[in-house]
């Protein structure tokens, strides 16, 4: 008689595993959201760059650069920070139908359902993209990179959603109001989205905006994924953005272990 044994993931995979596909079979029964969130990129890429193509012939604007080409990164990045709000509404709902209050009582770890909410923003990012790359080759866009900078350029927007899904999910948990997640979600994106070289260069701006931008992860991942587009791009320029989306991964995730720890201060 043998016996055979089957190698098993980890429960903390499973759980993971188990949250991914949840969010992934909510986001398939709403098929209208799922339907504009991934078409929404594209039409506001046909809009921009007919409205503000006559940004090109401004002063500071790079010469020997079409407007789609220098639009299709920026709106690559812009896109993955307005996907981010979904994930605060995602969270917000799991409050109000009192799913979070079932996850905590069960044995799971607590960050689990963000980070499932992450992957699950992170999937539809890489289809964004996708969709996004068609319409801008319908616009005339040429990507002048090499499969190196492809590539790179696909990790510095992996680790863009997920900050972003963390930052808006942190919203999401702290306001937990639907409603109120997609304003308050509006007013975050704004700045993020437009304090950057997204739509216009950075030196056009009053000097401001240009030091807000330094400190901007999306000012420097919209120069990330343009460069490696152009095939311009630097090792400081991806590093950079990587860094910029890191820190602020990092410190979203450290905010709820802060908290508690200040109520178990003030509780002593």
């Amino acid at each position: 008689m043998t016996t055979t044994t089957t190698a098993r993931r980890s429960p903390i995979g499973d759980q993971l595993a188990a949250l991914t596909v949840r969010n992934l079979r909510t986001s398939a029964r709403v098929p209208q959201l799922l339907m504009f969130s991934l078409t929404m990129p594209m039409a506001m890429l046909v809009l921009f760059s007919q409205v503000f193509r006559s940004v090109a012939t401004g002063p500071g604007f790079p010469t020997g650069i079409s407007y789609i080409d220098f639009l299709t990164p920026a709106m690559l990045a812009v896109s993955t920070v307005m996907a981010g709000t979904n994930a605060g509404v995602s969270a917000a709902i799991d409050h109000t139908n009192g799913l979070h209050d079932r996850f905590a009582a069960l044995p799971m770890r607590a960050p689990l359902p963000g980070l499932a909410r992450t992957i699950n923003e992170a999937l539809f990012t890489l289809a964004r993209a996708a969709l996004l790359g068609i319409a801008a080759l319908a616009l005339g866009f040429r990507f002048h990179g090499t499969a190196i900078d492809a590539l790179a350029a696909v990790v510095v927007l992996v680790v863009l959603a997920g900050a972003m899904s963390a930052l808006f999910g942190l919203i999401g948990d702290r306001l937990r109001r639907p409603d109120v997640v997609q304003f308050a979600g509006m007013m975050a994106m704004m700045p993020l989205m437009f304090i950057s070289s997204a739509f216009a260069p950075i030196q056009t701006m009053p000097g401001w905006m240009q030091a807000l931008a330094t400190i901007n992860p999306v000012a420097h991942a919209t120069d990330a994924l343009r460069g490696h587009v152009l095939g311009t791009a630097t090792l400081t320029d991806t590093a950079t953005a990587l860094i910029a989306a890191l820190g602020l991964w990092v410190v979203v995730a450290a905010v709820p272990a802060l908290t508690s720890m200040i109520r178990s201060a003030r509780a002593r």
